[in-house]
């Protein structure tokens, strides 16, 4: 740096000079340069300051940020792990619920099932009642239903007689009619059948494809409901298996400990069963009640087998009944169907005379008119013929027109005639419908009546298996008389045993629940004390992230003002710093020019200069080195004085007041400028750091220790870019 700065150095040859003058005009130069390059230094150390500041802040923004997802996922922890102790204290206490009503069932299930003679008596009454009113009532029902039966019968048979009657009326006149009118249309009735038949076909065809499409649509719509089904119970099937897997895997642990309960309970109601058969009072009573029910089976048998004889007579008259009536019933319907078949026929055959006889009557009324233009042309000739034979004409228009009424009047009769068969026909059909739905009501009615009979028969059954396993009962009753006796004694003693041993289980039970209250009594202040204590923890936690969370955004705000400060400082400094460049690129400009104008002549003279200049320099470094500098004020610096050893004498001849007042004044500005400068730099440094400092020493305490090291650092810093006195 030395050498480039004495080789580079703005130096104007001075003739007639020594080479310590030249010297002397270089020295302001240098300094200027040197402290340039000092301020240069500087600004970098300060720039790069500012840049280990901003990630700093950086870095603990991002900590921030890590901490307040941290402290967000422990609330969410602890909202959760809160969730499922709650749901896990109210499932146990469910469970205990549960199988305490369990156990209060089951005991009370096991005194129910302790058999007590009064109970025993208790209980042979109601089936006695039961059996009896059972019978009772059966055979009243049975008893209306017949005289319902007769009356329906009676009236059945009326309806019938009425409906032969008129049938055998109608079939008179339809068999009447038919010879009078067989004769003249035979062939159209062929005809008219062989349509018939097509139009019979074509419209079976068309009904059945109708019958086939909607039993299609049916099935589909069918299909599809069966589909939804068929998912709606796989789900309630995978459903309804993990809950019954879950009911099961809970219930195995309560059918355990109730296993042994009811082995004990077992025992004890069987030596209580035989405690009770074992009384003698009871076995007398036992034993008369015994043969009372035996005759009272046999009386209820008696009649059972006489009911079941007159529903079986009465049923088999009633099928008969049916068989003839049903019978009838289609013969009858047969007959209709070809009444109706025939009404038909002579309806199309009387629709097809009217057409003709219409057809008949407007020829006629044509024929009728040429007659009459025919008069009117022989008028003109034959004017006496003509009135004869109009007279005459008229004559048989007026017979034309009166047998044309009558023709039409004896239509219109046959007509009405026909329609009031045709009605009849329809009333006759209709009557016989709602007998076939009567008919089919009662034979629906009968069905249910046979399925009544099976099923009394079944319960006939079933009770006589029950008289039989009773009579079983009385043999091993009887059988067993003899070792009762003897165990009478001994079963009284163990009922006292088995009485203390109640009340044990009873003292026993009742601590166990006492006991059990107890526990849950304390589960559930614990449950308490542990929701208070977490809602508390809830709400610390929620005040410290609403803290935290502000913190937060404060600092946030003061990070985008120190943000936007310091980025206002850099431009500031970036400005500068070009400032700066384009003076180093005006100066080493000027040095070239300087270079390019100095002659061949002046460049030897000053590389002789240079190398003696090198040579004292190396002496003044030696002098440096070894400590003889003197200290020299020159206006507000102070620089060091070399004590050479050559003489003083040496720089009388030579003043240079004039280039040493513009060095001092050159001095003195840049000296102003840069104080300037520094004393900006360093109270927007200190703004920053004041503001850093009380933003981050509120939000983290850790921050005083960051703050101490940042102030030694700024404080080395100053004292290694104060400026050194050369």
């Amino acid at each position: 740096m030395d050498s480039t700065s004495f080789l580079g150095s703005p130096l104007r040859p001075t003739v007639g000079k020594p080479p310590l003058s030249q010297l002397a005009q270089s020295l302001p130069k240098l300094t200027k340069e040197t402290e340039l390059q000092k301020l240069l230094a500087d600004e970098k150390m300060r720039s790069q300051m500012h840049k280990t500041n901003f990630m700093q802040l950086k870095e603990e923004h991002k900590r921030l940020q890590e901490e307040n997802a941290q402290l967000e996922e422990e609330i969410r922890r602890t909202v959760e792990e809160s969730k499922i102790v709650q749901e896990k204290y109210k499932s146990l206490y469910e469970e205990s619920r549960k199988e305490l009503a369990d156990k209060h069932t089951m005991i009370e299930e096991y005194r129910n099932k302790v058999l007590t003679p009064q109970r025993f008596e208790v209980i042979q009454m109601q089936i006695r009642d039961e059996l009896e009113n059972a019978y009772r009532e059966k055979m009243q029902r049975k008893e209306m239903e017949m005289e319902e039966y007769r009356k329906l019968n009676n009236s059945m048979k009326q309806e019938l007689n009425f409906v032969k009657s008129e049938y055998e009326h109608s079939r008179i006149e339809s068999q009447r009619l038919v010879e009078e009118l067989k004769l003249q249309y035979d062939a159209e009735v062929s005809n008219l059948r062989k349509e018939r038949e097509v139009t019979i076909n074509r419209i079976y065809a068309e009904g059945k494809n109708a019958q086939l499409h909607l039993k299609i649509k049916g099935l589909i719509s069918e299909i599809e409901e069966v589909r939804a089904e068929r998912e709606k119970c796989e789900m309630d099937y995978e459903t309804v298996t993990r809950t019954h897997n879950k009911q099961i895997t809970e219930q195995l642990a309560s059918l355990k400990s109730l296993e042994a309960e009811r082995e004990s309970l077992r025992k004890q109601v069987e030596n209580l069963q035989r405690d009770m058969t074992g009384s003698t009072d009871s076995y007398n009573k036992l034993l008369g009640k015994l043969h009372d029910l035996e005759k009272e089976n046999m009386v209820l048998k008696n009649r059972a087998d006489e009911v079941q004889h007159k529903s079986k007579l009465d049923v088999t008259n009633l099928k008969m009944d049916m068989l003839k009536q049903r019978g009838d019933l289609e013969r009858d319907r047969d007959k209709l169907s070809n009444v109706i078949d025939d009404l038909r026929t002579k309806l199309d055959i009387t629709k097809h005379n009217i057409q003709q006889q219409e057809q008949m009557l407007v020829e006629k009324e044509r024929e009728a008119v040429r007659r009459v233009q025919a008069a009117r042309e022989e008028e003109f000739a034959k004017f006496s013929e003509v009135e004869n034979e109009k007279l005459e004409l008229e004559t048989k228009l007026h017979e034309i027109e009166r047998r044309k009424m009558d023709e039409e009047a004896h239509r219109q009769a046959e007509r009405e005639r026909m329609e009031e068969k045709i009605r009849a026909a329809h009333e006759v059909k209709d009557t016989a419908e709602k007998e076939l739905l009567v008919y089919k009501t009662k034979l629906a009615h009968q069905q249910s009546l046979m399925d009544q009979l099976d099923r009394e028969r079944s319960e006939n059954s079933e009770l006589k298996s029950k008289v039989a396993k009773l009579e079983m009962d009385l043999n091993q009753y009887l059988g067993s008389e003899h070792d009762i006796t003897d165990n009478n004694i001994r079963l009284r003693n163990q009922n006292e045993l088995l009485r203390e041993e109640l009340k044990l289980t009873k003292e026993q039970y009742n601590k166990a629940h006492d006991n059990h209250e107890r526990i849950l009594a304390q589960c559930k202040a614990a449950n308490a004390d542990e929701n208070t204590q977490l809602e508390m923890r809830v709400h610390e936690l929620e005040e410290k992230l609403s803290q935290v969370n502000k913190k937060y955004n404060k600092a946030v705000l003061i990070y985008k003002k120190l943000k936007k400060r310091s980025s206002k400082v850099i431009e500031n400094l970036k400005d500068q710093h070009q400032i700066m460049e384009a003076k180093m690129e005006e100066l080493e400009l000027e040095k070239k020019t300087l270079a390019a104008c100095v002659p061949q002549d002046t460049y030897k003279n000053l590389q002789k200069q240079w190398k003696e200049l090198f040579r004292r320099h190396s002496q003044f470094r030696h002098i440096i080195c070894s400590g003889a500098l003197q200290q020299v004020p020159i206006g507000d610096m102070s620089f060091a004085s070399v004590t050479l050893p050559m003489d003083a004498s040496a720089f009388a001849n030579y003043s240079f007041n004039d280039q040493e007042r513009k060095h001092q004044e050159d001095l003195r500005i840049l000296r102003q400028k840069l104080d300037l400068l520094d004393d900006n730099q360093k109270q927007q440094l200190e703004d920053l750091q004041e503001v850093a400092h009380s933003t981050f020493k509120n939000t983290l305490p850790e921050y005083d220790d960051i703050d101490g090291i940042e102030k030694t650092d700024l404080e080395k810093n100053s004292t290694s870019t104060s400026p050194v006195p050369s």
